[in-house]
């Protein structure tokens, strides 16, 4: 390195090691300085020059003792601009006095990356395994709820070491303490349980904090294999519950209410979120549960939790003893309870896990209208609805007990349709043109004309026997689709590329034009102005090859 202007020479003390000079430039920067000292002492590899610590001090080395001024190393001595020249930092530099202190940083932690990946899957993996017995009646739960942690829940911040009464439940580790699973738990040390005077939804955050928001993490990490769903003050779509009654918690695994909670805000209001957990209980629906006959709940009031499970067998479903208890009162002020509370929820979703695959893939809410594709359609017990007097049961519903089997014979009142001469054409024709008309008349358009939409109805009222159905895809006049449909080739839109009401007799000439070996010259005259776009379904009606059959329609 250059000496810049004025040369003088600094005698440096490394801390806890040896003197040595340095013969430097007055107009050399503090930054200088640090680079030629660091040539001097021998640092770890990944500690530069930028990282010394420097003081500016007077004293003459024999006044030093071990070498290890700390006394001398202050705030107000220390250098801290880089910037800054070394003759405005040392003045009246003479003899031997030692004028620098040098202090090297201990090495920086060089961090494998390995370190930064998130192991929270892996851990929820680790943590949550399926239980050797696969649990029906309440009595099989309580040894579920009290089983020991698979492994100790990772933490962020050496909790095991500050809290030894929790040391056999928690542990700090470089690999898992950066992971959403390690933050989530030591959070749990942080939430302020000072209940007293606050209201019910203050309860919210410290009950989450033990229940829902690991639940929700274990079905983020485990993906498929938990899947659950959780919500706050809402009815169930079920039977599970009483009419619209609302719990204050609600886990559903499949759409099946297995888990719900009820909480208070006061300590003295435990008794009363208790006994709503009874209250607003229904019954558990043996279609759905099948041979599971519990479900498990927990009240909260303050800072007092308790689990608990709601017997649904038959025997139970009278008796004041129908709720019981899974655990004792657990006091979230205390960490042990409040670590309690945690291990619960996880074999709470160990449980989950192990029935999973007992409950149905496919839960199917009676009188609640369901969206399927574009269409909704309403289950009842006994009728379908989809599209009014179209689908029908045709036969009781029926559960097959040993076979855990709700079977429902649905049928349409219709059949499909099938042509087999010319007069069967425009039968059909006419009656799709009376619905379109009337559609058209409300300035709404089918757009999805085809055969299969089109049902035959032997019995159906005013002799229209052929009826137009499933209206998915139907929209306004006029409208741009979001899509277009399989149906529908480049003369279906209008240059604009919207979908009208001529688009409409266009898509029913080209479904007619299938049937040409069935018709007549004037049948295919028909077809052809449908398909120019020359006909709207009123006009089409008076066209003579629809009123020129030779049967009455």
């Amino acid at each position: 390195m250059s000496t810049d202007s004025t040369p003088i020479t600094l005698w440096c003390l490394e801390y806890r090691s040896n003197s040595f000079s340095i013969t430097i430039g007055n107009n050399n920067s503090i930054f200088d300085l640090k680079k030629a000292i660091f040539e001097k002492i021998n640092v770890p590899d990944n500690v530069k020059a930028k990282n010394l610590c420097l003081w500016n001090v007077n004293v003459e080395e024999s006044q030093l003792e071990s070498n290890t001024p700390d006394d001398l190393m202050t705030v107000e001595n220390e250098i801290k601009i880089a910037s800054q020249k070394v003759g405005n930092t040392f003045y009246g530099v003479q003899d031997n006095n030692i004028r620098v202190i040098v202090k090297v940083p201990v090495a920086i932690e060089q961090l494998d990356a390995s370190v930064f990946v998130d192991r929270s899957g892996i851990i929820c993996k680790e943590l949550l395994k399926k239980f050797d017995i696969i649990p029906n009646k309440v009595e099989e739960l309580k040894t579920l709820i009290d089983a020991p942690l698979l492994r100790k829940l990772p933490v962020t911040s050496d909790e095991e070491i500050m809290f030894p009464d929790i040391s056999n439940y928690v542990c700090t580790t470089q690999g898992e303490r950066r992971s959403a699973i390690a933050k989530i738990n030591s959070n749990l040390f942080t939430i302020d349980t000072k209940f007293s005077g606050k209201s019910e939804s203050m309860l919210h955050h410290p009950i989450d904090s033990m229940i829902r928001i690991p639940l929700e993490n274990f079905n983020k990490y485990l993906g498929g294999s938990l899947p659950i769903d959780i919500d706050r003050d809402k009815s169930d779509s079920g039977s599970t519950t009483k009419g619209t009654q609302r719990p204050n918690f609600l886990c559903w695994i499949k759409k099946l209410l297995i888990f719900k909670g009820e909480e208070k805000a006061n300590v003295g209001d435990f008794d009363t979120a208790r006994i709503e957990l009874v209250e607003k209980f229904n019954v558990l629906d043996p279609i759905f549960f099948g041979n599971i006959k519990f479900l498990i709940c927990y009240a909260a009031a303050g800072s007092n939790v308790q689990f608990y499970a709601i017997d649904g067998s038959k025997e139970t479903v009278k008796n004041p003893n129908q709720l019981m208890p899974l655990t004792g009162v657990l006091n979230s002020i205390n960490l042990v309870d409040r670590i309690t509370i945690l291990r619960t929820t996880v074999n709470i979703a160990r449980i989950m896990l192990t029935i999973s695959d007992n409950i149905t893939d496919m839960i199917i809410p009676l009188g609640k209208k369901q969206k399927l594709g574009h269409s909704y359609i309403t289950f009842f017990a006994n009728s379908v609805v989809k599209l009014p007097g179209l689908v029908q049961i045709k036969e009781d519903p029926l559960f097959i007990q040993d076979q855990r089997m709700y079977k429902v014979k649905m049928t349409t009142q219709g059949i499909p349709c099938k042509l087999n001469n010319e007069n069967d054409v425009r039968e059909m024709t006419k009656c799709v043109l009376t619905g379109l008309a009337r559609l058209h008349a409300g300035r709404y358009v089918h757009r999805d004309i085809r055969i299969p939409n089109i049902v035959f109805v032997p019995e159906h009222h005013d002799n229209f026997r052929y009826v137009l159905i499933d209206f998915e895809h139907g929209g306004m006049n006029k409208q741009k689709p979001g899509e277009n449909l399989n149906g529908w080739d480049a003369n279906t839109l209008t240059k604009s590329g919207h979908y009208v009401y001529l688009s409409e007799m266009y898509q029913l000439g080209k479904m007619l034009e299938k049937y040409n070996d069935l018709m007549t010259a004037g049948g295919k005259d028909f077809v052809n102005q449908l398909k120019s776009k020359n006909l709207t379904a009123e006009e089409a009606l008076k066209h003579t090859w629809i009123n020129n059959s030779t049967t009455s329609i």
